[in-house]
This record gives structure tokens, C-alpha cells and sequence, in this order.
């Protein structure tokens, strides 16, 4: 080709092969437009979260997409869980059973059945998925196997009914909380009961003598309970207004049957704690109910 012609542009490579500095004002316009734009991201910040995909079909309606029926007619359904697979999901009601579902069915697929209370309170999926845990008023926790609907293990020694169950993430230990507040932990491996984790109560005062007054039964019930993602942390929460944090590994390996000391006590002014979640990042959070100090409003032992 033949030799170029015309004049180069201010912004070409020299022969040294180095671009020319921008000038003092062309900076000074670019630093006033970054930090215009920081500005708006403080007032207005964008909340979209990357990689998420928009909805399909807008449900604006609020109708349910599907309904599932299954349990007795009349019978309230106190606890429902998904299965980490997400395809199955388990009920449980007071008509004596648990129940499977599929996501794709509108009745159940298996029904679990051998609580002898009508009230089974909780139900959650073992981590493997092929395995359903169940707490009852019978004071009794059963492990059920999904493929036949057999109970597997019995979990039992608890002086009152089982309001709360779960499993760690490794699949060894099932936990139950009853209704006087303590915390029962069991090896699935063997179905024996390994230790209690229980704090000391204080003693309850007597009721003043009155024609028409009775004295009142105090319950420190635990309302929610959950496992750190290592499975090395337990945090329980209820009505006496504190999380507690207790380490699994000890509460496991302590010979003595009552484990009453926790690692960590958070207390609240006056909130019951009613439900405990771990992030994955292991941040615990808690959501609870307030209870008012104004004389005259509803208290806990109320």
C-alpha cells in the first residue's frame, strides 16, 4: 500500500508507543461524573439481584395454584415441610397421621400412620430424603421410611407430648422439644436417646389464696430450634425470651444425662422468640412476639 496521507488524531498512538495523557479537564469531568453517579446510587440504589430470571406469569390474583387434600375432613394441619429435593412435601395433622405428597398430585402418596394421639405436631425431611421424622402428643418421635411408609425407629423417653422436631445436616441426630421446655436429641443409628439439653427453671411461686383463682402452670415451651450449616451449633428459642446457642459435639460426648449450661445466652427485653433461622453464612436470625409491659396487657404467663 501506498504511504498514509493526512494528519494523525490527537488521540493516536505516538511512536512511542504510549496513549497521550488526557488532559487535566477531561479528568476533572470524568471524576465530577463518577461521582455524580455514586450520588444516585446512595439515593436510589438498584436492588436487582444478578442472574435472576423474571417471572414467567405474573400472579397478581393471589388464588392458589393448587390444592392439596388428603387429611380428614375438619382437622387442622399443624406442620408442613418441603423435601431438599423440592419435589416431595409432608403434612402433619390431627387425624393421627403424616402424609406425602408430590408437588404434581393433588393427594397424598404415602400416609404414615402408628402415632396413637391424634395431635402429631411436626414433621421434617431427613437430609438424605428417603426419610420423614414426626413429633405427636404421644410423647413419641418416629422415623418413617418413604418407600413403604413402615416406621423405623421409635424415639422415645419424653414426659410429655413432642411440639418440635428436626434433624441435623449430617443425618445422625433427631431432635424434639416437649412442652415443659426441654430439648430431647436422639442417634438415629440406634434409636437411643443420647442427652437432654435443659436449662434450670426457677422455683414457681405459689398462687395467692382466692375463692376463684388457680395457680397457673408455668411453661417455658420451646417454640422454634434450629442447626448451624455445620451441624456443630444448636440455637433454641421460646417463651423465656432468650436464644441459646449449644454446642453438639459436647451435648453429644457429656456422659451426664441433663446437658443445662449452653455455650452462648442471647437475652431479649421482652420478646418471645417464635422462630429461628441459620443463613449460610452461619448469621442466626429470630422473629418473635413482643410482649407489652402496660399493666393491664396480656403477659407471657397470661
Amino acid at each position: 500500500t501506498g504511504p498514509a496521507t493526512g494528519t494523525l488524531p490527537s488521540s493516536a498512538v505516538s511512536a512511542s508507543g504510549k496513549k497521550p495523557l488526557p488532559s487535566i479537564a477531561a479528568a476533572k469531568d470524568a471524576l465530577a461524573k463518577a461521582s455524580s453517579n455514586l450520588e444516585s446510587a446512595r439515593k436510589k440504589p438498584d436492588m436487582t439481584v444478578p442472574g435472576v430470571r423474571p417471572e414467567s406469569r405474573p400472579y397478581t390474583s393471589g388464588a392458589a395454584l393448587a390444592v392439596y387434600r388428603g387429611h380428614d375432613p375438619n382437622t387442622p394441619i399443624w406442620s408442613v415441610a418441603f423435601a431438599p429435593c423440592g419435589y416431595y412435601f409432608a403434612s402433619a395433622g390431627s387425624d393421627a397421621t403424616a402424609r406425602l405428597w408430590t408437588t404434581d398430585r393433588p393427594v397424598p402418596v404415602r400416609i404414615f400412620s402408628g402415632h396413637t394421639n391424634n395431635c402429631v405436631h411436626s414433621v421434617v425431611f431427613h437430609p438424605n430424603c428417603n426419610y420423614v421424622l414426626t413429633g405427636g402428643e404421644d410423647k413419641t418421635a418416629r422415623l418413617w421410611d418413604i418407600q413403604t411408609g413402615k416406621c423405623v425407629r421409635l424415639l422415645n423417653g419424653c414426659p410429655s407430648g413432642i411440639y418440635k422436631v428436626d434433624i441435623d445436616p449430617s443425618g445422625q441426630y433427631a431432635v424434639g422439644a416437649d412442652l415443659f421446655g426441654t430439648v430431647h436429641l436422639w442417634d438415629l443409628a440406634t434409636g437411643k436417646k443420647v442427652t437432654e439439653l435443659r436449662v434450670a427453671r426457677p422455683p414457681i411461686p405459689a398462687a395467692p389464696a382466692s375463692g376463684n383463682s388457680q395457680r397457673r402452670q408455668h411453661v417455658n415451651m420451646i417454640h422454634s430450634f434450629a442447626f448451624s450449616p455445620c451441624g456443630t451449633a444448636f440455637a433454641t428459642g421460646g417463651d423465656d425470651r432468650c436464644v441459646r446457642i449449644w454446642d453438639v459435639r459436647k451435648a453429644t460426648t457429656d456422659p451426664s444425662p441433663v446437658v443445662g449450661i449452653p455455650n452462648k445466652t442471647f437475652a431479649t427485653r421482652r420478646t418471645m422468640i417464635m422462630d429461628l433461622q441459620y443463613t449460610k453464612r452461619n448469621l442466626l436470625l429470630s422473629v418473635g412476639k413482643y410482649i407489652s409491659a402496660i399493666p393491664g396487657v396480656a403477659t407471657i404467663s397470661d
